[in-house]
């Protein structure tokens, strides 16, 4: 008998599929999600599932209510996420803020989405959200925990946004734990109006008597902010690289003080404020004086020297041209500076 090889290899490569599923404990299907039925949500058929549009949020569209569940479609979209499954934002304008308010374990794939409200995060916990996410107004976090972001920018539009506010920039606030962000962008922070009294800079890290633990940021960039680049405060706060390029732009006309702060020291504007802040460190952070108009280039406050704030480098960029920018740090800031540059 001839043998055909041909229909041999073929029977073997079969035999190796089936035997590699029966010995996948996942099975052929690892995403539970497929298995979930969210026939009750579904507007649109036409969309896979967990794809916003497949249940009526269509970017640059009104948002609403859900027509069959009569409640605001953002929080079935939560609800639907809660159950397991996926959701993704295609890239696109969303007109209006996004609240994660008492939610836990939800997953988002954003595709450069745009919100032209804030993104809060309040009492949630167990948060991911992978790819870019952007904001016209403010990010903001408090009484939340293990939380991951991979990209987030928030920007100024005045003509998207429709109220004519600039970006109150990003703040991490009391109760935050556990919070991981791969790359954060800050490119605009304003000031002038009461709007912005409760502005304080471009990365705010904050929260009296509840201060946030274990943040973690790879890299954050503040392209400009009208008051302070970054205040830090509360525990094991750790960045890898930050970059404070514009800051003291404004005014502190109307600005509330710091929290657990004196008033009169809020508008006492710094590229770097660093204040009871512990166990905590920077690899590398650039202060550019080139453009800026605040006090201070950096302000190490009060901290404990037996749980320190570790710089690895400090760079200050501009103290040549712009000598009117003073440094300040207190006898008892607990802030250690491995490395400094200035050019």
């Amino acid at each position: 008998m001839k043998l055909d090889l041909g229909k041999f290899s073929f029977l073997i490569i079969v035999a190796f599929i089936v035997l590699s599923c029966k010995n996948d404990k996942k099975g052929v299907n690892p995403d539970k999600s497929l298995n979930i039925d969210d026939s009750v949500y579904v507007i649109d058929s036409t969309y896979l599932k967990g794809d916003v549009r497949r249940y009526g949020i269509i970017p640059g569209k009104g948002i609403g209510q859900h027509p069959k569940l009569l409640k605001d479609k953002l929080e079935v979209l939560l609800d639907i996420a809660e159950s397991g499954i996926t959701i993704t934002f295609p890239e696109g304008v969303y007109d209006r803020t996004f609240n994660i308010n008492n939610r836990s374990n939800v997953n988002i794939i954003s595709k450069n989405a745009l919100f032209t409200g804030p993104i809060n995060i309040n009492k949630s916990n167990n948060i991911i959200v992978e790819g870019t996410i952007q904001t016209l107004l403010q990010f903001i976090t408090s009484e939340s925990e293990d939380l991951n972001f991979e990209n987030i920018i928030i920007k100024t539009d005045t003509l998207l946004s429709g109220n004519g506010r600039r970006s109150y920039g990003c703040s991490i606030h009391a109760g935050t734990k556990n919070l991981k962000i791969n790359k954060l962008v800050v490119e605009d922070v304003g000031s002038g109006f009461k709007e912005y009294k409760h502005v304080k800079g471009g990365l705010i890290v904050h929260g009296h008597n509840n201060e946030p633990h274990n943040i973690s940021i790879d890299s954050v960039s503040i392209l400009s902010s009208d008051r302070h680049g970054a205040y830090l405060t509360g525990s094991e706060i750790n960045i890898k690289y930050l970059h404070v390029n514009r800051f003291g732009l404004g005014t502190g006309e109307q600005m509330v003080p710091m929290e657990g702060g004196i008033d009169g020291e809020q508008v006492e504007f710094a590229g770097l404020w660093i204040k009871n802040c512990f166990n905590s460190k920077i690899e590398k952070a650039i202060i550019d004086l080139n453009h800026s108009k605040g006090k201070f280039s950096f302000n190490f406050d009060i901290g404990e020297s037996f749980r320190p704030f570790n710089i690895e480098q400090l760079v200050i960029r501009g103290t040549e041209d712009n000598k009117s920018i003073q440094k300040r740090s207190l006898s008892r800031t607990g802030v250690v500076i491995e490395n400094i540059i200035e050019k």
